[in-house]
């Protein structure tokens, strides 16, 4: 990781602390980010992108894969957060998208290795399958609050964990994460 683009995370992360923004951990950011790296995904999705913590740890790992990222998120006010810190971090691999997932996700053709799910909780399964005719053979899925919201979660764990498409796995950093690959 770049030092100034460090900085910038670090900054945002004692912002989420302080202004309940709700950032996915340090930790889970440099999981994310090898996570990507090792997969070399090229290609990725986020629904909520906050103010563009996640998606900074995401895009910086993507570039390195000559990759982007694309983010759905449904508040105006985080948008424009995230715009400010995309720009300063200096990433121009990152598309927005304003809107409501459930709505967007459908409208979307391409093609993605990686998908990150940090939204309304008991929408993830819809996000999911939403998503599925989207998410390529080998494709990496990471959903965040896999402990702390387990229950709000479970038809998505459920689904994941008994699927024969998918390998899943609940990894026990931050608040929880479900990590799961696309086998078929």
């Amino acid at each position: 990781m770049n030092p100034p683009i460090q900085k910038l995370l670090n900054e945002l992360e004692n912002f989420g602390k302080t202004n309940f923004t709700f950032n996915i951990p340090a930790e889970t950011g440099k999981f994310f980010y090898n996570l990507v790296l090792i997969s070399k995904a090229k290609n990725i999705l986020e629904i909520g992108a906050s103010n563009g913590y996640s998606t900074i740890w995401l895009a910086e790992a993507a570039k390195q894969n000559n990759g982007k990222v694309t983010t759905i998120e449904i508040s105006e006010n985080k948008i424009k957060m995230a715009k400010e810190n995309f720009n300063r971090a200096k990433l121009k691999n990152i598309k927005i998208i304003h809107g409501d997932a459930l709505k967007e996700i459908p409208k979307l053709k391409e093609k993605f290795d990686f998908m990150f799910i940090d939204a309304i909780k008991r929408d993830y399964i819809k996000y999911l399958k939403l998503n599925e005719k989207n998410l390529k053979k080998g494709a990496v899925i990471v959903a965040d609050n896999a402990i702390i919201f387990k229950e709000k979660m479970k038809h998505y764990l459920n689904y994941l964990q008994n699927n024969k498409n998918y390998s899943s796995v609940l990894v026990p950093i931050g608040t929880g994460i479900e990590f799961s690959l696309k086998l078929r």
